[in-house]
């Protein structure tokens, strides 16, 4: 008499032979021309379920079966493969391949608004791809998504928001095959895209080497609905710049950056000289409120200076700063590249501006003494010339702001030096970022903590360090490692209520070995919540 287990194994081994035996036949009858009969279709999606019948059996025996069930999820592989959709075919594989209807594939069970949500997030680069020029068919997510098959094409086409970021640039290929930047082809993608952004607001960023008077054709008619504008460009493509004369009711954020502008004829090399006019263009942009300038002067352009809230840009000249915060009432943040600037005569009286909020520089000017700032809460620098930390210590003492950020990106400074900085806005400030080497740690680390004269900055909840002592002098010991640090950062997490509470602590050195015993020293504060963090490289700070 047959044991259970025996007659499973029988009938599972006639099963599986007649399951094995179909699958190859279902493989003969593909025949030469690769083609599915509807009798063929039918048969495989019923052998599909004999088959998952057959693997909830075979999992309960014992492993010899292994073999067994490997093969029937080959078949199984291999039929689901056959009933799902392919993209869609040219001609020539129209003879020998065939697809099901996009129905009935197993992602047509993805409904519409899902779909809609993944492409959004493909194209917006949220998923953290590359940007691509959105004339590149072959890897642009907006051309690729809408050559999947004609269900995705649909949903792509009647998605306007899918096509309303411009991203071109020079194709780098196809300038070393032919020279020329701009094919007709191009511009018939370009049109077809900005076709397909219906009435949408656009995002438009323009980087080009050479003419980009057939972009800017093309774009014309679509530059009232603007909203970021962003071209890179040289002499060779900054006259597009001088043509603009249309209106921008939409625009809100501009960027132009230009290399070797000093070098174009038609620019001066002095912004006070007229013998050329200013590009126009942007001077009507009604809701125009963030502006990036890199290579080109403020007085190069017409701009709205009045309604901006933030901008951005290179300074030469003295006045030209001055100038910009005179005109910008309303300005809020202000990031400015000083370039060479020549002498500076001061101003008889200091002018005030009530609004600005943040200033980054990347060095020190001398009209800065001649600013006050009474709503500043961000500073940031990071080169002072000789002498130029007085220019800051007056710009902070007169204004009497209440500045809550303070990151000196700069060489160490003597604490002489940086005692007159830090004193105006000790009481106000919460960040603090800072630079030490062997001869001003001591004191600063002591100014931070009861033992100095006063505390400096009781409302500190953050601070970043950054100790430039270099490894070289063997006598000279990493500040972290030393009692005074490590004393000031325990108090700060423990004062009983005299100082804020240390949140946030962040160690750099960048020319010396890790300080493994100050952060040794540090672990019990950080399960206590304090937040510590070490780069051994030349990090800054930045807003």
């Amino acid at each position: 008499m047959e044991t259970p287990r025996s007659e499973v194994v029988k009938a599972l081994t006639t099963m599986s032979r007649d399951a094995e035996n179909d699958a190859l036949s279902y493989g003969k009858t593909l025949g030469d021309n690769g083609l599915l009969s509807e009798k063929d279709i039918s048969d495989l999606r019923k052998n599909t379920s004999s088959l998952n019948d057959d693997l909830v059996v075979l999992d309960r025996l014992p492993s010899v079966l292994q073999y067994r069930r490997e093969e029937s999820w080959a078949f199984l592989t291999l039929q689901t493969a056959l009933l799902t959709t392919l993209p869609p075919t040219s001609f020539e594989e129209r003879r020998f391949f065939h697809c099901e209807p996009y129905n009935d594939s197993v992602l047509s069970s993805l409904p519409v608004e899902i779909l809609i949500e993944i492409f959004q997030l493909v194209v917006a680069g949220d998923l953290g791809l590359a940007e691509y020029d959105v004339l590149d068919v072959k890897h642009s997510p907006n051309w690729v998504i809408s050559h999947v098959c004609r269900v995705w094409r649909s949903v792509a086409v009647s998605m306007p928001s899918l096509w309303t970021s411009v991203f071109i640039e020079d194709d780098s290929d196809l300038l070393m095959i032919d020279g020329v930047p701009f094919t007709e082809n191009k511009a018939t993608l370009l049109q077809e895209y900005l076709t397909r952004s219906n009435q949408y607001p656009l995002r438009v960023a323009l980087s080009s080497s050479y003419d980009i008077q057939k972009h800017h054709e093309i774009l014309l008619p679509h530059f009232t609905r603007c909203t970021d504008l962003n071209f890179t460009v040289n002499e060779g493509a900054i006259n597009m710049l001088f043509t603009i004369s249309v209106e921008f009711p939409d625009l809100k954020r501009l960027s132009i950056v230009v290399d070797d502008i000093s070098h174009y004829p038609s620019i001066p090399r002095d912004p006070r000289s007229t013998t050329s006019p200013p590009i126009n263009g942007f001077s009507k942009a009604p809701h125009l409120q963030e502006v990036s300038l890199r290579g080109i002067r403020i007085f190069h352009l017409g701009l709205p200076f009045p309604q901006l809230l933030s901008f951005t840009g290179d300074i030469s000249h003295c006045f030209e700063c001055l100038i910009l915060f005179i005109l910008s009432s309303r300005l809020i943040t202000a990031t400015l590249k000083i370039d060479l600037v020549p002498p500076y005569s001061p101003l008889s009286v200091p002018f005030t501006h009530t609004n600005l909020r943040t200033l980054s520089l990347y060095t020190d000017i001398q009209c800065i003494r001649d600013l006050r700032l009474p709503a500043l809460e961000v500073f940031r620098i990071e080169r002072i010339r000789s002498g130029g930390y007085h220019h800051i210590a007056e710009l902070l003492r007169e204004s009497r702001c209440p500045l809550r950020s303070l990151y000196l990106e700069v060489p160490a400074l003597p604490w002489s030096k940086l005692q007159p900085i830090l004193d105006p806005c000790s009481s106000t400030l919460t960040s603090l970022s800072i630079r030490v080497d062997a001869g001003s740690a001591r004191s600063v680390y002591d100014a931070l903590s009861l033992d100095g004269a006063s505390c400096l900055a009781p409302r500190l909840e953050e601070l970043y360090v950054r100790d430039d002592t270099s490894d070289e002098d063997k006598y000279i010991e990493l500040s972290f490692a030393e009692d005074p640090f490590l004393d000031m950062v325990f108090w700060r997490r423990d004062s009983d209520g005299e100082v804020a509470l240390l949140k946030s602590l962040t160690m750099c050195s960048p020319y010396s070995p890790v300080p493994f015993y100050a952060r040794w020293q540090l672990k019990a504060l950080e399960i206590q919540g304090l937040k510590v963090e070490y780069c051994n490289y030349a990090w800054t700070k930045k807003i």
